[in-house]
């Protein structure tokens, strides 16, 4: 087994959409954003996408392909996350069932008050329909 952490060639996006389409069908990656990729022998089992803004990344769109669910990829993939933020801050929006995993994984609860205006519109945002999302920041 050799696994490999790194960004998405734009040329595979298509490829990448497919695997949203049959695994995250919510999540919709897009060109504009960076992708970071877990590659099982070359083949793509989990992404997670990096939105840049002027004082944070918000990570979003963590994907695990189904067969590689509950095997240790998710975590693997945030422990490779640091070599591709530039940036001091971090922060990720989960539904409260997969915060567990999160803060098993160098994230902490991050007060609402205290995040980046960016993070704190998409939070109201995405909970204003009722919602429940925690806010968390990365700590790697």
């Amino acid at each position: 087994m050799n696994l490999t952490v790194s960004y998405l060639e734009k040329l595979r996006l298509p490829l990448l959409h497919k695997l949203y389409k049959d695994n995250y069908p919510s999540g919709k990656p897009k060109g504009k954003e960076d992708i970071v990729i877990l590659e099982e022998d070359k083949k793509i089992i989990g992404s997670i996408r990096i939105k840049t803004y002027d004082d944070c990344h918000f990570l979003t769109g963590m994907m695990i392909i189904n067969e590689k669910r509950q095997q240790n990829y998710g975590s693997i993939l945030l422990k490779n996350l640091p070599q591709f933020l530039t940036l001091d801050a971090a922060y990720c929006l989960c539904e409260p069932s997969l915060t567990p995993f999160y803060i098993k994984n160098k994230f902490n609860y991050a007060n609402s008050s205290e995040v980046p205006h960016i993070v704190k519109n998409k939070y109201e945002r995405y909970t204003k329909d009722g919602k429940l999302l925690d806010i968390l920041v990365y700590q790697g």
